[in-house]
């Protein structure tokens, strides 16, 4: 299954669940934020409470970089998206 498919869409709903609950830039904030901290939290426990699969060197900080970082952009963008929508409506 192709990771990148419930990175962004759970990112997605996160944004737009925070726009539509918090109102302006701390909505966006937060919209940024939590699919963020959620991956990074994912990371970690497969990390540390998963038992060992083998393998090599511990990736999990080049996960959080890039895939941390494009969570953040979609729930902040999405959150963008939708406070726009909701201040022309």
């Amino acid at each position: 299954m192709n990771p990148w498919i419930p990175l962004i869409g759970l990112s997605a709903m996160a944004g737009a669940i925070a726009a539509v609950t918090v109102r302006g830039r701390r909505g966006i904030l937060i919209g940024g934020a939590v699919p963020w901290f959620g991956l990074l939290g994912w990371l970690l426990y497969n990390e540390y409470f998963v038992p060992y699969r083998g393998g090599g060197a511990s990736m999990w900080p080049i996960a959080q970089l890039f895939g941390g970082t494009i969570a953040a952009l979609v729930g902040a963008g999405t959150a963008v998206l939708v406070t726009r929508a909701r201040n022309v409506a």
